[in-house]
């Protein structure tokens, strides 16, 4: 592959995979969390522990093969291949990095109370994407909690959102503090949800991907697409994006701030060390 897109969930990621789709959609294929990579790793289980002897090269070599048949094409424009990764698949971005080592990769994020408020600004938090996993969490969710010194049934959905959140941008900074892979900080960059269109354009594209400066006509079609609502469908799409940061932080409450504090604050500053380097 090209490239690939991990990131936090509700950060701008959609926004990320449209504009690799749009700025030369001859050349460019872009899989936006399509369901054959997460089912490879599901099949192995976490980190390949399903695998024979928990061993991950298994996995790595499954996800590859699934990545190699999706790559396929008969059609000789077809130049780049982009991968857009489901957020909980950045909890396995050790599987990726050995079946794709050198493949480069972004991991996008947000503001810690920003992210959470987009999950659970609704009358039923306890439906949310980042609270339902709590009636069977993960193992870095369980691990992540039990280090407090309570119990995964002992959190508040608040809590529990920001847990879910932070094994997903541990994992991520995990892989981009790896002592073990001196290439970790060459392949792997953490974008900021505030900066992600500067970056892209500056930056992941041409540099970082390896796409070699934008052409006026390709900046032009990002630029275009970045102007609309990145999630819309039908009369969605033709809605103009609007940031809605300054209303978020607005309507966070207490317990939000302070699920994020504990759980997700030193991740995020971390991450925004990582992302201050330069490439």
């Amino acid at each position: 592959p090209t490239g690939f897109v991990f990131h936090e969930s509700r950060c701008g990621s959609t926004l990320a995979a449209n504009a690799l789709a749009a700025f030369d959609p001859p050349s460019n294929r872009v899989y936006s969390e399509s369901a054959p990579p997460i089912a490879a790793l599901k099949h192995c289980g976490e980190n390949g522990s399903r695998c024979p002897n928990g061993d991950v090269s298994i996995a790595a070599n499954l996800l590859r093969d699934v990545v190699y048949m999706m790559g396929r094409t008969d059609d000789p424009r077809e130049r780049r291949l982009f991968f857009k990764i489901q957020s909980v698949g950045t909890r396995q971005i050790d599987v990726f990095r050995k079946a794709f080592p050198t493949t480069p990769w972004i991991f996008v994020y947000r503001d810690p109370v920003q992210v959470m408020m987009s999950h659970l600004d609704h009358v039923h938090p306890e439906r949310s994407n980042c609270v339902r996993p709590r009636a069977n969490p993960p193992t870095a969710a369980r691990e992540l909690v039990e280090g407090t010194g309570r119990k995964v049934r002992d959190l508040t959905h608040e809590e529990y959102c920001a847990v879910h959140l932070a094994t997903i941008c541990n994992a991520a900074l995990s892989a981009l503090e790896s002592t073990s892979d001196p290439t970790a900080a060459t392949h792997g960059r953490p974008v900021n949800y505030n900066d992600l269109l500067d970056e892209l354009t500056t930056r992941v594209i041409p540099r970082h991907f390896n796409v070699g400066p934008l052409t006026d006509e390709y900046r032009s079609n990002i630029l275009t697409v970045a102007t609309k609502y990145s999630k819309g469908r039908g009369e969605l799409a033709k809605q103009t994006w609007e940031g809605d940061s300054e209303r978020k932080e607005e309507r966070a409450t207490d317990s939000v701030r302070r699920a994020a504090e504990e759980f997700l604050e030193e991740t995020y500053v971390r991450l925004e060390g990582e992302a201050s380097q330069e490439y």
